[in-house]
Parts: structure tokens; sequence; C-alpha cells
């Protein structure tokens, strides 16, 4: 094998490393990021200056007969200075590698989880092959192009395209190579001068459903593509300038809404519900009893039974204000005779209050009387 290629000099990667490195920043060793930085300082995604060639700068360094050493992680961002003399590997991983689960190709520990962001160097309870490339520009030959680029890293078990998304998913055979190919094309570009997002794909519990919306988008994708060979337009590509941070799982699918299409279906679906309504309440009445409906002799014995109590009622009346001599009525005079006799009795009762409180009470009350002062008794 040949001896691995000087990719760049150590004044070329002390320079990069002071742009990179910003200035009142704390580098956190655990997130792998600087704190204290403006809130979007992490998040800018700006072109590497470099870019590994395998076929160019893949050989044979010290490292190479260690074979307790790791991939060198400069080598894979294209900016290892020692070329030969580095310690590590200036190769891509095949299926002899034999790494351990909890650290990565390039000899860095792994977590126990993924990131919400699904970046970083992953985690260790889940092996992980797949990765999520975002911010393509969909062209007619994207698959290619993807196949082209990220083959180079290792061999490629799957590749799709979610054209309408503008996003792919690239699986590998070995973890290492998903790896490798995550730290070298990060926020690099495919061949479309575009900036790419490359993060470990989420869980894929329905695999079958995506390959279906896969084929669903290349189908809609030749549709298209004959609709414009026919009415001959050109390739009008889309490029997505903007995009979640999150891989596609968590975003959103953009669909173009026909405006007539939904106005006719809300209508549709208001008629119908009024029908179901009115039908509920046909069979509502229908099951509900007959009302009873009165005829004229209900209403001639009610008007009887109305009148004979009102000829009661007066009979009554009559018979209470009966007049004694023609003057006085009865129920006047025993009104009368009751009342004459509860007034002696009252009588009685405070003639014998004030009697009570105008006998003395004790002898010693005489002595109240008694006037030392006063002038006719000296």
């Amino acid at each position: 094998m040949k001896p691995a290629r000087v990719q760049v000099t150590q004044a070329q990667l002390d320079e990069y490393l002071k742009e990179k490195r910003p200035e009142g920043g704390t580098y956190n060793i655990w997130h792998h990021r600087y704190s204290g930085l403006e809130r979007d300082f992490n998040k800018t995604s700006v072109r590497p200056k470099f870019k590994v060639d395998i076929a160019r700068d893949a050989g044979e360094t010290l490292g190479s007969r260690n074979k307790n050493a790791y991939f060198c992680l400069f080598f894979a961002k294209g900016m290892c200075s020692k070329g030969p003399k580095c310690t590590m590997w200036h190769r891509v991983p095949t299926t002899d590698d034999v790494l351990e689960t909890t650290i990565d190709c390039f000899g860095r520990d792994k977590f126990t989880e993924f990131r919400q962001d699904m970046g970083g160097v992953g985690g260790f309870i889940r092996e992980n092959r797949t990765l999520y490339i975002g911010r393509i520009t969909v062209t007619d030959d994207i698959e290619d192009v993807v196949r082209r680029q990220f083959g180079q890293f290792g061999p490629l078990e799957r590749v799709r395209i979610l054209r309408g998304r503008g996003v792919a998913f690239v699986t590998y055979k070995t973890r290492a190579n998903a790896e490798f190919a995550r730290e070298a094309m990060m926020n690099q570009s495919l061949e479309n001068n575009e900036i790419v997002n490359v993060r470990w794909a989420t869980a894929d519990p329905n695999a079958i459903a995506n390959r279906l919306d896969a084929e669903d988008d290349r189908l809609e994708y030749e549709r298209i593509a004959a609709l414009r060979a026919e009415h001959n337009l050109g390739d009008q590509t889309d490029n997505q300038e903007e995009e979640s941070e999150l891989p596609a799982e968590f975003t959103s699918l953009k669909r173009d809404v026909d405006e007539d299409g939904f106005s006719q279906m809300e209508q549709k679906v208001k008629r119908q519900r009024a029908e179901i309504q009115a039908a509920q309440a046909q069979e509502e009445a229908a099951s509900a009893p007959p009302a009873y409906e009165y005829t004229q002799e209900d209403y001639d014995n009610y008007y009887k039974q109305q009148e004979e109590y009102y000829k009661q009622q007066q009979a009554l009346e009559a018979q209470q204000n009966v007049k004694v001599g023609g003057i006085i009525p009865q129920n006047v005079l025993s009104n009368l005779k009751s009342f004459s006799k509860a007034t002696p009795t009252n009588t009685t009762t405070a003639t014998a209050t004030a009697a009570a409180a105008a006998k003395p009470t004790t002898g010693l009350g005489s002595l109240t009387n008694y006037g030392s002062d006063s002038e006719d008794d000296e």
C-alpha cells in the first residue's frame, strides 16, 4: 500500500482551527460544543475548507501496524497534517475491523442514548447504521449522486430518496462505515453546491410504510418528469435552503392543497351531517307515543265540572253569611262572642299586676323613706 498523503500543512491546520475556535467561549468536552456564546453560534452551517478524497488520500501510516489504533478523525475531515507519520489509520473501515460497542471508530466514547437532534457520536444502546441526509438538491440523478458520494466510505446496503422532502437515507453494512461517513460528509456538498445536513436516522418501526412512501415519491416524480417532457418544460429544481435541524421523521410533510376540492369536500361533509341529523329526528318522532287529541265531549265535561265547582263555592259562602235579624251576619256575632270571653281575664290579670307593684316588698324597704335631712322632722 502506498504511504498516506499529507492533506494539509501544519500552518494551514492551525489557522483553520483558530478560525473555528470562538473567542470568549468555554469548550464543553461532554457535549462537544462551546458555551457562553450567542444562541445560534453552534447551529450555523458553514462549508468546511477541506474534504477527504479516499482514492487519493488513503494510505499506510505508522498506526497501520498497530491493531489497537483507531481511525484518524482529521483524515476523515480531510485535514491531517501528519500523513504517513500519523499514529492512526488512514483508510475506511472494513468488515474485518472489530470495534467496541461503547466506542466509535475514532476512539471516542459514545453515550447511552442518542441526542435529541440525532447528532454527535451517537449512542450504544441501539446499533444505528442509517444516516439522515438533509438539504439535498433534488435532481434527476440524485440517487446516483448520493451513491457516488457516500459509497466511497463503505459498502451501501440501501439508499432511499424522498424527493418530496428533499432528504435521503443511506444505510451502510457496518456501523463503523456509517460513523466514518457522518464525520466525513458533515456540512459538505454533494455535486450541486449545497450544504448537506448529516445526522443519525431515528428508529424506523414501520420500514414497510417508509419504503412504500419512497416508492410513491419515485412514481410521482416519474409522472411529473413525463409531463414536463410532454410539455417541453425544463428541469425546475427547488433548493431547500432552510430546513428543520431535526431528521425528517420530526418534520411535517408540506403538501399543496386544492382549495376548490377542499371546499367541495367540506360542503359534502356538512350536507351528510345534516341528513344524518334529520334522519335521527324522524326516527325519534316515529318511536315516540302518539299525542292524545281532545274531543268536544271532553271540553263539555270540563266546563260542567268547573260550573259545579263555582256553584258549591257560592253556596258555602252564602251559608256562612246568614244574617241574624237581617242586620248582623252570624259569623260576625261568633267573633264578637269569642272576643267578649277573653276580655275579663285580661282585665283581672292587669289589676293583679298593679296591686303587686304597689305592695311594699320588705321591712327594710321603709328605711328608704327615712329623711334625716327633712326640716319637718327636726
